[in-house]
């Protein structure tokens, strides 16, 4: 790990400090013996560097490439800590990484545990340029986020963290620097009914452990009922639509991404199978919960569920790919076996 990120930093970050002149002599091998006269020496973060010669045809590994050996050497909390700097040195450089790249970073901390190593790098987004604005990226975030609820089986003090770290998704999707310019205010992501319902799982998942342990629950059961307000709204008049042709259901169903025709148009955006299952399982049972615990005042959500779980239904029945690993996802989640 450590040695990774030492190579990353003096092949790739700390040159991108220099003035172009200054970066061609310590990246011309026939300038070795110049530079070995001639040290250029930096000061970055109050720290000097004394750059050797690097021989860019050997001495330099792709950036892409090294990130994913740098990420597949990260497994402990200390090690995802580095995520930021790393990120920061790399918009430094000038490297952009595409959607594919945030992707894989989004997966490899969720499935470590270190989910929030992501978030911390989202708040400080000017330097290390991961943004909200990409709606798998969010979804992931926020399934890998609620994980933390079904994994640990409502665990409180899991539960209570998950709804904390729900909260600043958030509370930064609404923020300028996450949104995308020009697009109506509908259609950013705090108005997704996806969104919206991972956010209310987390919710009302931190209200039922609360409730269990004889705490307090009157501020969250307020927060609770406009949350079901605004759901319902999101969902109006199109609880009985197809939800294969809701553009945000669209934009993460595998199933249409694959089954498009070679020419079509794909969509790079969409979940795999079993992220797909557990986001969905996630809204119904967020749904059914809070159902549970306001009653009257949710009921109004009833058929917003019943369209998520026929929905669910339709998915799994028609894909290719369906394993029994599903079923377990959503038994874990939901709390029963899936009718499907």
């Amino acid at each position: 790990m450590n040695k990774i990120l030492s190579t990353i930093q003096e092949t790739i970050i700390l040159p991108a400090y220099l003035p172009e002149k200054q970066r061609k002599l310590v990246f011309d091998p026939k300038m070795k013996s110049f530079l070995e006269q001639n040290p250029i020496i930096i000061e970055v973060e109050g720290l000097e560097h004394k750059f050797s010669s690097i021989d860019r045809f050997t001495g330099i590994e792709n950036s892409k490439t090294i990130l994913a050996e740098a990420l597949k050497s990260m497994r402990s909390q200390d090690d995802w800590a580095n995520l930021g700097t790393l990120l920061a040195g790399y918009k430094k450089a000038g490297i952009r990484l595409k959607a594919n790249h945030w992707g894989k970073i989004v997966r490899m901390a969720g499935k470590s545990g270190n989910i929030h190593a992501v978030i911390e790098c989202a708040k400080q987004s000017d330097k290390t340029g991961l943004l909200f604005t990409n709606r798998e990226t969010v979804v992931r975030v926020l399934s890998y986020i609620n994980e933390k609820v079904s994994g640990s089986n409502w665990d409180e003090a899991e539960t209570k963290q998950a709804q904390k770290w729900a909260d600043q998704v958030l509370d930064l999707v609404q923020r300028r620097e996450h949104t995308v310019e020009g697009q109506p205010t509908r259609e950013r992501l705090h108005f997704s009914r996806v969104v919206r319902g991972m956010t209310l799982f987390a919710r009302v998942s931190a209200i039922k452990v609360k409730q269990q342990a004889g705490e307090s629950v009157e501020q969250g059961i307020v927060l609770l009922k406009d949350e079901v307000e605004l759901l319902n709204s999101l969902w109006k008049d199109s609880t009985n639509a197809n939800l294969e042709e809701v553009a945000e259901f669209a934009k993460l169903n595998p199933t249409l991404e694959r089954n498009s025709s070679p020419k079509g148009v794909k969509i790079p955006t969409a979940l795999n199978g079993s992220a797909y299952v557990k986001v969905l399982a996630q809204n119904i049972k967020g749904i059914a919960l809070a159902r549970e615990i306001l009653g009257e005042e949710a009921q109004s959500l009833a058929p917003v569920e019943v369209a998520l779980a026929d929905h669910l239904r339709h998915f799994v029945q028609t894909s290719k790919s369906s394993t029994k690993g599903w079923d377990e996802e959503y038994s874990k989640i939901v709390g029963q076996a899936p009718k499907w």
